[in-house]
C-alpha cells in the first residue's frame, strides 16, 4: 500500500530549532484496566518519566512536585497517577537491512527477551521489519509465544528483508562497503532503509485506534534512506496519536569519527541527531549503543523505563480549538530532576478528536 506523504513543515521547524524541554500530547485518556483518568474529550494527559542528575529513574514523586505550563501559561493538574499498571501498546521495528547473519541474531534474541519482559497478558506488542520494505513480522498480541517465534524468524533470516542467502556466524560483507561500523565490521551506507515508513505504517495500522500507553522501540543500524514518508511526517503521526518513540543506533563509535555518524545517522546544523531529536519530541530518547552486544542492556534500559511511568491530566485554560500546535513543559521540582515526556499537542476540536476515536 503506498503510503500518503504530507508535508508538516510547522512541527520540523519546531524540533529542529531545538525546543528541548519535554512535553505532552493531547488525547483521551482511557485504560482497559482503569487509569483514573475519565474520558474527556478536552482533556489533556500525558505520560512521563522523571530522571535524576546520575540518570537514574525516580518514580516516588508526588503530584505537588510537579508543574505544567502551556504556551508559558501554567495550568492546573487535575488527574495525577503511577501508571505502570496501564494497559501499553508496544512495537519493535528492527532494521534488517543487513546481509550479515549474526547481527540479525543479535536483534532477534535481544527483542525477544524485551518483549517478555515488557508485554504482559494485557498489553498488545508487535514486531515490524524495515530495509527496502516495510513488513509487519507480527501483528499486535499478547501471546508471548507468537511474539518469541517472530523474533525467531528474523534470527534465522526467514522475515529478514536483507538476509537473501544465509551467511557464516562472522558474515560477509555487503559488496560496496560502508562507513559505519558494528562491531568493527562494515554496514552498507547505501542500503535502503525505510526508517520513517516504518514508523509512519506501525503507528497508523496498529498504535492509532489503541487507548493506554502507546510505544515503538526503533532498532536502527543507520539513519533513514529512500522512505516516501519524511521525518516530519513520521513526528506527526507519532504526535498525533500519543505513541512515544525510542530510537537505538546501533554503532560501533570506539572506531569510527564524528564525521562517519554524521553521515550514516544525519544530524542538524548544531550537531544534534535527527532521531534524537524525533524521540525526544515524543517523550522518549536516543540510545546510543556501541557495538550490537550491547543491545540487550539498552532494551532493558527501556523496559525499565516503561514500567515506572508517571501520568498526570489538566484542562487547558485555553478552550479555543484552532488546531494549532501547543508546547507543553512539565517540571518537577528539584533542579536535578528531568522529565521526559512530549513537547506538545495539536488543538483539534473536541468534536473532531471524539469521532477520530471511533
Amino acid at each position: 500500500m503506498p503510503i500518503r506523504v504530507h508535508a508538516f513543515a510547522v512541527i520540523l521547524i519546531l524540533v529542529l530549532a531545538g525546543l528541548c524541554s519535554p512535553q505532552s500530547s493531547f488525547a483521551q485518556e482511557r485504560s482497559r484496566q482503569g487509569s483514573g483518568f475519565q474520558s474527556q474529550v478536552d482533556l489533556v494527559s500525558v505520560y512521563f518519566t522523571v530522571r535524576d542528575d546520575k540518570k537514574h529513574l525516580v518514580s516516588d514523586l508526588a503530584q505537588d512536585s510537579f508543574n505544567v505550563t502551556e504556551d508559558g501559561q501554567p495550568q492546573a493538574i487535575k488527574f495525577f497517577a503511577h501508571h505502570s499498571d496501564v494497559v501499553l501498546n508496544v512495537g519493535v521495528l528492527l532494521d534488517t537491512g543487513t546481509r550479515m547473519s549474526w547481527i540479525l541474531g543479535e536483534e532477534a534474541q535481544a527483542s525477544a527477551l524485551f518483549l517478555k519482559h515488557v508485554v504482559r497478558p494485557t498489553d498488545l506488542g508487535f514486531v515490524v521489519s524495515y530495509a527496502s520494505r516495510v513488513e509487519a513480522v507480527q501483528l499486535p498480541t499478547s501471546d508471548i509465544g507468537l511474539l518469541r517465534e517472530a523474533t525467531a524468524s528474523i534470527g534465522s533470516g526467514r522475515a529478514a528483508i536483507g538476509l537473501e542467502v544465509e551467511g557464516s556466524d562472522s558474515g560477509p560483507t555487503i559488496p560496496g562497503g560502508g562507513t559505519v561500523g558494528i562491531n568493527g565490521r562494515r554496514v552498507n551506507d547505501n542500503r535502503e532503509a525505510h526508517l520513517y515508513d516504518a514508523i509512519s505504517v506501525s503507528t497508523h495500522r496498529y498504535l492509532q485506534g489503541e487507548v493506554g500507553r502507546k510505544a515503538v522501540v526503533i532498532v536502527a543500524l543507520s539513519g533513514d534512506a529512500h522512505s516516501e514518508s519524511t521525518m516530519a511526517d513520521a513526528l506527526e503521526a507519532l504526535l498525533q496519536n500519543d505513541v512515544i518513540a525510542y530510537v537505538l543506533q546501533i554503532y560501533d563509535g570506539s572506531k569510527h569519527d564524528n564525521c562517519d555518524v554524521l553521515h550514516i545517522f544525519g544530524k542538524d546544523s548544531n550537531g544534534e541527531p535527527l532521531l534524537k531529536k524525533l524521540a525526544e519530541a515524543t517523550g522518549g530518547r536516543m540510545l546510543e549503543v556501541r557495538g550490537i552486544d550491547k543491545l540487550e542492556a539498552a532494551l532493558d534500559e527501556i523496559s525499565d523505563e516503561l514500567h515506572h511511568q508517571y501520568s498526570l491530566g489538566y484542562y487547558p485554560e485555553n478552550q479555543h480549538w484552532d488546531g494549532k500546535f501547543r508546547t507543553i513543559q512539565i517540571s518537577a521540582g528539584g533542579k536535578s530532576y528531568k522529565v521526559y515526556a512530549r513537547k506538545g499537542y495539536y488543538a483539534n476540536p473536541p468534536a473532531t478528536k471524539e469521532a477520530e476515536s471511533h
